[in-house]
């Protein structure tokens, strides 16, 4: 081969090499936008489903918050009922209006009033309570009525966030 025949194959090959090389980066550069482009619509979508899904959190929050506080408000109001009642209570009995008594166990008691009383019509023998000691029955009474609505309310509360936050429990 001579000098004259061997340069334009080297130009032609040259020509096309280059050619090839701007057409494979033309197609590379066509490849890496349309990633790019996917990987915009799926960080678009992302963002989207995490802004949805946050609000949708954010309500259910709203709406667990507003029926504690509504929970909250209604212990509150049992337990001022509660404590009206007790206190009326306690004045009807210091005042005599309300007498309290308890059932006498008592062998000889029970025999006398036994054996004096119709079959069906028994009489009970009964002591009468002082008024002090009356008020402080009624001070435990009402103790464990207030700690049995307060544990009912976080009772009523705990299964009011788990049935609106679907959590499911052993």
């Amino acid at each position: 081969m001579t000098a004259t025949t061997w340069r334009p194959l080297a130009a032609v090959l040259l020509c096309g090499a280059i050619a090839g090389w701007t057409a494979q980066g033309w197609r590379k550069d066509a490849v890496i936008a349309a990633l790019q482009r996917a990987a915009a619509i799926q960080t678009s979508t992302a963002a989207t489903e995490l802004a949805q899904a946050t609000a949708r959190v954010l309500t259910l929050e709203r709406a667990a918050g507003a029926a504690l506080t509504q929970r909250a408000d209604h212990l509150t109001q049992e337990q001022t009922h509660a404590k009206t009642e007790r206190d009326r209570f306690n004045l009807d009995v210091r005042s005599g209006a309300v007498r309290l008594s308890i059932p006498v166990a008592s062998g000889q008691c029970a025999a006398g009033a036994n054996s004096t009383a119709a079959v069906g019509h028994r009489i009970e023998a009964r002591a009468e309570l002082e008024p002090v000691t009356a008020a402080a029955l009624d001070a435990i009474a009402g103790d464990g009525d207030d700690a049995t609505r307060q544990l009912n309310a976080c009772i009523d509360a705990y299964n009011h966030i788990r049935d609106s936050y679907h959590v499911q429990t052993e």
